[in-house]
């Protein structure tokens, strides 16, 4: 595909605005005295960083501009934050940068769809876990357990006559306890499940700019929603995770627990695109958003209908992929003939 070079302003135009978002991110961070419903609109505007950044340097990578350029503004960018802005910011927003040109390359070079959004994941886990590590989810617990255990004292007092002793909390501390295992037990398989929605929604951005720029045929297998299709290996996947459930070690149990999430997630996909595929025939727009809604209220049985999927092909998809494979064989068959005889 050749494209023309359009000129540097597209690549400045990127480095300044990202630049900017850094500038307001360090102001965010750093300044106290700003007025507070000032504060609120610009954290609502660096929001839109995870998403903007991406879309921009994929833009200017797609739109002509020599892939040693691109690189070499990225470059400015990160020596501009590093020498400007707290180092937290700089490496937030360079992931912001590295998933744009990631999936700007990868268009590019036709890789497939599933491939760029687990790069695009994989590229966030860095800042996704430095974020952990910023906020320990220990503190947040202590500090909301105390906050709970607190409301409920004081509920418990409201009903109780003058002189009685304080009510005990022993009972619902462990509850708490128990449920703060559980919740951190699941950390893992909540940022992964985090990243690749993220990572879903900055590549599906991505997408639609590709296509309003008329650069549709850098799109290789790009399915509809109502055909997409988890590999059977994933049934693989989730069987050695549940097999990891009973190992009796204290590590595998959580690592299979977190790796069924993180499978029955993906396999939601898929039961939501089938609950599509089944509601598309004459069904309003409106009424097919609705549907799907009400289904993704009841995350179970989406990951059933995905699982069921991949024994029954219910859309009939491996037939249609073997009887296109059998007619590109036919017509190479059929092209060589002539040069046979």
């Amino acid at each position: 595909m050749t494209r023309s070079l359009p000129g540097i302003m597209p690549l400045i135009l990127a480095v300044v605005i990202t630049v900017l978002f850094g500038g307001l991110s360090s102001v965010v961070g750093g300044e106290e005295n700003i007025v507070t419903p000032v504060l609120g609109i610009l954290v609502l505007f660096l929001l839109l960083a995870p998403y903007v950044l991406p879309v921009l340097w994929a833009w200017v990578l797609l739109k002509g501009q020599l892939p040693m350029w691109v690189l070499a503004g990225a470059a400015i960018w990160l020596a501009t934050g590093l020498a400007m802005m707290p180092n937290d910011v700089t490496w937030h927003l360079t992931t912001h940068v590295v998933t744009g040109l990631v999936a700007g390359f990868g268009l590019m070079l036709r890789w497939k769809p599933g491939l760029i959004l687990l790069l695009l994941a994989v590229v966030s886990l860095p800042v996704g876990l430095w974020s952990l590590n910023q906020m320990p989810m220990e503190e947040i617990f202590e500090a909301q357990k105390e906050e709970g255990l607190q409301a409920r004292r004081e509920l418990l007092m409201a009903g109780a006559r003058p002189g009685d002793e304080p009510p005990s909390m022993v009972q619902e501390e462990q509850l708490l306890d128990e449920l703060f295992a559980t919740v951190l037990r699941l950390t893992p398989s909540a940022v992964a499940v985090g990243l690749l929605a993220q990572a879903a929604v900055s590549f599906g951005l991505i997408w639609i700019l590709v296509r309003v720029m008329g650069l549709a045929p850098v799109l290789r297998g790009f399915p509809p929603f109502a055909r997409w299709r988890l590999p059977f290996a994933v049934v693989w996947v989730l069987a050695v995770a549940v097999g990891l459930l009973i190992v009796p070690l204290s590590f595998w149990p959580s690592a299979g627990l977190n790796l069924v999430m993180v499978v029955c997630a993906a396999l939601a996909v898929q039961g939501a695109a089938l609950q599509w595929h089944l509601s598309s025939a004459g069904t309003p727009m409106l009424l097919r958003l609705f549907f799907l809604f009400m289904a993704g209220m009841l995350f179970l049985p989406l990951v059933v209908l995905g699982l069921a999927d991949q024994w029954m092909d219910f859309r009939k998809l491996e037939i249609e992929e073997s009887d296109s494979s059998e007619s590109s064989d036919d017509s190479d068959s059929g092209s060589d003939d002539p040069e046979i005889g």
